[in-house]
């Protein structure tokens, strides 16, 4: 795994969240009360891109099927609704996450 520079602090403000492709992976950075984290920017249940969705704190929502993800470890805090299991036949996973180093204002992930 190597360390790879993917944008300046400033680009990702408090309470912020970006979506990246580093590596041919889509990933998100997000900013929670000024620590960066990284995971993976695409649902597992149904591909929903989470950078579209909302950040609460260090929760993420997919904007699709409101799926909640930690966005500092990448695993599923709750999963879809049971409705929506039972149409689409899927829930939602744990996602990858990714360790984030800052190095002045350069924020690098290692994927």
């Amino acid at each position: 795994m190597q360390l790879i520079s993917v944008t300046k602090t400033q680009n990702i403000p408090d309470g912020q969240m970006k979506g990246f492709t580093v590596e041919y992976k889509q990933i998100l950075i997000a900013n929670v009360a000024g620590s960066y984290y990284a995971m993976d920017a695409v649902c597992s249940h149904m591909k929903g891109y989470l950078p579209a969705g909302t950040l609460v704190n260090n929760i993420v929502i997919c904007p699709v099927h409101r799926a909640q993800y930690d966005v500092t470890t990448g695993k599923v805090l709750k999963g879809v609704p049971m409705i929506i299991r039972l149409s689409t036949g899927q829930q939602a996973k744990d996602l990858n996450a990714y360790q984030v180093v800052v190095e002045g204002d350069e924020i690098k992930v290692r994927v």
